[in-house]
C-alpha cells in the first residue's frame, strides 16, 4: 500500500515537496484553504501578501527551480509578482500537480496517533478527518503578522495596520504616516507612501541595504563561491575596505550610494544582520520625503508615539512592518515546531523524524528561499522513500545545537528571525545529506570551473551530480556572466589566502593534496 503523504501550503515550498515526493509513487494530497496556489505570492484580496507593484528582491535566477531555470535567452532580472506567479503556475502544468492539490481546504487541526498523523479538514460546510503516513508543513513563517503590544498602544485614535495588509498608497494620500520597522516590503512601501503623504520612519538600527543593482548586474550576481570563501571575518573586513574607498577615493558616488556605504562602515559586522536587499528608499530620505528616526517606541498616545530619546511623533496612520510570527496552537504537537532553530536543518524534530516536517522555514538572507525549500523537499522525499535515513537521535541533537550556535552567532543582530540561514552554508549542507554537492574543478571544462567559483551560487550546481549530468544545469551556469571584475577577484583570492588558506589551496591544487574537490571543504571550519 502507497504511503499517505498530507501537504499543507500551495505556495512555492509547497508546490516543489509536491514535485519532489511525487517521484516515488506516493498518495499525495496537498490543502490549500485559498482558492489559487501562489502562498504569499496571492494578491491581497486573495488571501496573500502581494501588494499591486511588487518587484521580487531575488532575480529571475535564484527564484527558479533547480530543474526549471529561466530560458537562457532571458536575462538576469527581477520579476514582478505577476511573471512569478505565471511561472508557478507554468510549473505546476510542467510537472502535472494540479491532480494533487485541493483549494479551498484548510487543516484546521492535526494529531499524532501511533505512527501516523490525523488531520482534521474544512472545505465550506463540510469537515472530515483523514490519517497520513507523513505531514508536512508549507504554509510558510509569513502568515500570521506580528504587532508589538506596545505600551499604552490602546490610546492611540489613529488606524494602525500590518504592512501584510498593504495593497497601495491611495488611502494614505494627504495623511500623516509613520512607519514602523524596515524589512525588503517596508522598504518599498515607505517609499511609496512618501510620495503621496507626509511620512516617518522609526528604525531601531540602520538597516544592512544592498542596493538591487551594482555595476548592471543583479545584486546577487556577487553571491558567489568566491564571496563566501572569505569567510565572515574576511566578508566583513571586504566590505568595509570598498565602503571606505568609495566614501574616500570614488569620484563617482552619488548621495543615496554614499549614505549606504556610510551605513555599512559603521556597521560592527556586514553577515550579522538581515539583508535589505532594495535602496528604492534611499533617495526619498536624501530628498526629506522620509523623515527617518532612529530609536523605539517608548509608548503611544492618543494622536501619535513618543520614543525612547523623548521624541514627540504625531501619524493619523501606522504601518507596523514588524514581521511575522509562527503559530501551530491548532496542531497538537505544535510547541516543538514553533522555533525552526530547534529543529534539524530547520525542518525535521529528532521526536518525530520524517512523520512531521516543515519546509519553507530556512529563509536566507541572500539568494533564494525557493531553492532552500527545493532542496528541504529532496532530502525528504529520500527519507521517506527509505534512499536515506537521518542520522541518529544524539546526532541529530548535537547537530541542531551546533547549527543554533551557528546562525545566533552569524545573525546576532537579527535573533528575532528564527527561520534565518545562509544560503551558501545551507545549500551545502543540504547537498552533503542528498548527495548533490558538484565538484569544484573541472580539468576537462575550465571554464565551467571559473563559474563555479565566481559565478552566481545558483541552484543548479545541485543538478551537476545527478545520475546522468545535467547539460540544463551546465548551459545555465555558463550563460550567466561574472560579475567581479579581475581587479575585484584578485582581492578577494588574497583575503581567501588570509581567512581561509587551507580550503583554498585545497581545492586549487587537487593534484598535490589528492583530495576529491567539493563545495564542502570551503564551509565553516570543517577540517580537511
Amino acid at each position: 500500500m502507497n504511503k499517505k503523504v498530507c501537504i499543507i501550503g500551495a505556495g512555492p515550498s509547497g508546490l516543489v515537496t509536491i514535485k519532489e515526493l511525487a517521484k516515488n509513487n506516493l498518495s499525495i494530497k496537498c490543502f490549500e484553504k485559498s482558492n489559487d496556489i501562489g502562498g504569499v505570492f496571492r494578491t491581497i484580496e486573495n488571501d496573500g501578501r502581494s501588494y499591486d507593484s511588487l518587484k521580487l528582491t531575488v532575480s529571475n535566477y535564484f527564484m527558479a527551480y533547480s530543474d526549471f531555470m529561466p530560458q537562457l535567452k532571458e536575462n538576469r532580472r527581477y520579476w514582478d509578482v505577476k511573471e512569478y506567479r505565471k511561472y508557478l503556475l507554468e510549473y505546476v502544468e510542467k510537472n502535472n500537480l494540479s491532480k494533487h492539490i485541493y483549494t479551498s481546504h484548510e487543516v484546521v487541526s492535526a494529531f499524532r496517533k501511533d505512527n501516523q498523523v490525523i488531520v482534521t479538514i474544512v472545505n465550506g460546510q463540510r469537515r472530515f478527518n483523514e490519517t497520513f503516513d507523513h505531514l508536512v508543513i508549507c504554509s510558510g513563517s509569513n502568515f500570521e503578522a506580528k504587532i508589538p503590544n506596545w505600551k499604552n498602544r490602546h490610546l492611540f485614535q489613529g488606524k494602525i495596520l500590518h504592512s501584510s495588509c498593504y495593497k497601495n498608497a491611495r488611502e494614505f494620500a494627504g495623511k500623516n504616516v509613520l512607519c514602523i520597522g524596515l524589512g525588503e516590503s517596508g522598504a518599498d512601501i515607505v517609499h511609496e507612501i512618501s510620495q503621496v503623504a507626509s511620512c516617518n520612519l522609526l528604525i531601531r538600527d540602520y538597516p544592512n541595504v544592498i542596493p538591487r543593482w551594482i555595476n548592471s548586474f543583479t545584486n546577487d550576481a556577487y553571491t558567489s563561491h568566491c564571496f563566501y570563501a572569505m569567510k565572515q571575518n574576511g566578508i566583513n573586513y571586504f566590505m568595509k575596505i570598498k565602503a571606505w574607498y568609495y566614501l574616500n577615493l570614488s569620484r563617482k558616488l552619488n548621495k543615496e550610494e554614499k549614505l549606504i556605504q556610510k551605513w555599512t562602515l559603521h556597521r560592527k559586522g556586514f553577515m550579522e544582520k538581515f539583508f535589505t536587499k532594495s535602496d528604492i528608499f534611499i533617495s526619498d530620505i536624501i530628498e526629506h520625503r522620509i523623515n527617518l528616526i532612529k530609536s523605539e517606541v517608548a509608548t503611544f498616545t492618543s494622536s501619535g508615539i513618543l520614543t525612547k530619546d523623548g521624541q514627540k511623533v504625531e501619524a493619523e496612520i501606522i504601518i507596523c512592518n514588524t514581521g511575522y510570527t509562527t503559530n501551530f496552537e491548532h496542531f497538537s504537537f505544535g510547541n516543538s515546531f514553533v522555533n525552526p532553530r530547534k529543529l534539524f536543518k530547520q525542518m525535521i524534530h529528532p521526536d518525530y523524524g520524517s512523520l512531521i516536517s516543515l519546509i519553507g522555514w530556512a529563509r536566507p538572507t541572500q539568494g533564494g528561499l525557493p531553492a532552500c525549500s527545493e532542496i528541504q523537499a529532496r532530502y525528504l522525499s529520500q527519507l521517506i522513500s527509505g534512499e536515506k535515513h537521518l542520522p541518529p537521535y544524539g546526532q541529530l541533537s548535537k547537530t541542531i545545537d551546533k547549527d543554533k550556535i551557528y546562525y545566533e552567532k552569524l545573525f546576532k543582530q537579527s535573533k528575532d528571525i528564527n527561520s534565518l540561514v545562509s544560503y551558501h552554508d545551507f545549500m551545502i549542507d543540504m547537498a552533503d545529506l542528498i548527495g548533490c554537492n558538484p565538484k569544484l574543478f573541472y580539468w576537462k571544462d575550465l571554464s565551467l570551473t571559473k563559474k563555479l567559483f565566481f559565478g552566481s551560487h545558483l541552484p543548479s550546481f545541485y543538478r551537476l551530480t545527478s545520475p546522468n549530468t545535467n547539460k540544463a544545469a551546465i548551459d545555465t551556469i555558463k550563460s550567466l556572466p561574472i560579475a567581479y571584475s579581475p581587479r575585484r577577484a584578485i582581492f578577494i583570492i588574497l583575503l581567501i589566502l588570509i581567512f581561509n588558506p587551507l580550503s583554498y589551496l585545497t581545492n586549487l591544487f587537487p593534484l598535490i593534496t589528492q583530495k576529491k574537490i567539493s563545495f564542502t571543504l570551503i564551509k565553516r571550519n570543517l577540517p580537511i
